[in-house]
């Protein structure tokens, strides 16, 4: 073989690895709203005595959801799920809890009309926080974000002004993590929905952060990066336990309760500065 038919072999695998690069990089673009939104339905209708159905319509859509311990007198929270998780199933969870909680399922989860994506779920999320501050108003405000929806909870928060938030296992952005799962591809590009959870930490309010050094779908390295964002305005807890653990840890719950019995006292002091200012 000469050496104009190497050169030959060698342009034509080149462009045959281009072409395969490139129908690779097509077929993540196309596939990226099954890989980051995986919607489940209502495994049977809640029967809780604490729990209740609402609704609320969006423009385009109705989303649908509950509403746990609504005669409570204890802070509100407004619970943000994982972007495989049907809320119903954290109802018993809440209902332990001394406070108020406001469960919705994302667009196309549940019985939500609609279909998921950055570009509705954010303004979803200010749209229930306003709607439960006016039917539970004068409570302090928790937001309670697991996995994708800490990413949700913080890109709401400008809009809302928390008193207090909770975040498990909480990424500086699905960009980020995407980068470094496919680092070869040229993400910033082709995301479709890169929830850039980083630009919003500055309004977030004192955080309570849960973690798992193990975890394999937002690695710890990210959820301590985003932390470095947080400063002082977080705490971390740390579980030996699987992602998807977290709201059937015992534990947890019990850091849940003594963070919010906190709640509101610091709702007091910050309204007192926010007066004194």
């Amino acid at each position: 073989m000469t050496l104009a038919d190497i050169a030959q072999v060698g342009v034509r695998l080149g462009i045959s690895l281009a072409g395969i690069y490139l129908l690779l990089c097509v077929l993540l673009w196309i596939l990226q709203d099954k890989l980051i939104f995986h919607p489940r339905p209502v495994a049977a209708e809640p029967r809780h005595p604490a729990a209740a159905a609402v609704e609320l319509a969006r423009p385009d859509a109705v989303l649908r959801g509950w509403t746990v311990n609504a005669d409570s007198t204890g802070p509100l929270i407004v619970y943000f799920g994982g972007n495989a998780e049907e809320v119903s199933g954290h109802i018993a969870g809440f209902a332990e809890r001394d406070a108020t909680t406001v469960l919705f399922n994302y667009r196309g989860f549940g019985t939500s009309d609609g279909k998921p994506s950055e570009a509705v779920l954010v303004p979803d999320a200010v749209a229930i926080i306003e709607w439960a501050k006016a039917r539970f108003p004068n409570r302090p405000l928790v937001l309670f974000g697991l996995s994708l929806g800490s990413g949700i909870a913080t890109l709401a928060a400008p809009d809302v002004q928390p008193d207090a938030a909770i975040l498990v296992s909480p990424y500086r952005s699905v960009e980020h993590i995407a980068l470094a799962t496919y680092p070869i591809f040229p993400i910033r590009w082709m995301l479709k929905h890169p929830f850039r959870a980083f630009t919003a930490v500055a309004h977030m309010p004192q955080t309570l952060v849960f973690a798992a050094p193990n975890d394999r779908v937002i690695k710890f390295a990210e959820t301590e990066a985003q932390l470095r964002n947080f400063g002082t305005k977080a705490e971390l807890r740390t579980f030996a336990i699987d992602h998807g653990q977290f709201l059937a840890h015992q534990p947890v719950w019990e850091a849940v309760d003594a963070f919010l019995a906190g709640v509101p006292a610091r709702a007091a002091e910050v309204a007192e500065w926010s007066e004194d200012e």
